[in-house]
């Protein structure tokens, strides 16, 4: 955990734009992660699952068909003012996934991206947004 932080200077949760009390859902999310976001350290409402009013969405996947599945899943279930994070496996054999076909699958369902950030020593992120949110 303390590698992670140590990049920037500023806590995972922080960087991936995580606030106290925010109402979050965290999808597949591996352990190393979760010891570095901390969420009951950071004060996040943690919810057992996406439901609707969700502010912000973690998303771990490897497959695109999965993807695909939950960005259409996801979207009308978004705060106003919510974002999710789609993360992938930087260097995994069997992982389907990348930047590209991240935002390629996201335009198709209506996301727009809005950042990048690494995610732990071995997970990529791509910040996605509701088309209609764009600036």
């Amino acid at each position: 955990m303390a590698a992670m932080e140590q990049r920037s200077g500023t806590p995972m949760a922080a960087r991936l734009g995580f606030k106290p009390g925010m109402r979050v859902w965290f999808h597949d999310m591996p352990a190393d992660v979760r010891a570095a976001i901390a969420p009951e350290r950071t004060a996040l409402e943690e919810l057992g699952c996406a439901t609707d009013g969700v502010q912000a969405v973690h998303l771990f996947a490897t497959r695109r068909d999965h993807l695909e599945r939950e960005l259409a899943a996801l979207h009308d279930l978004l705060a106003a003012n919510g974002f999710l994070w789609v993360s992938w496996p930087e260097r995994a054999a069997d992982c389907e996934l990348d930047t590209g076909a991240i935002t390629d699958v996201a335009a198709q369902k209506g996301w727009v991206e809005r950042d990048r950030c690494a995610v732990g020593d071995h997970w990529a992120g791509v910040k996605l947004v509701p088309a209609a949110l764009r600036p």
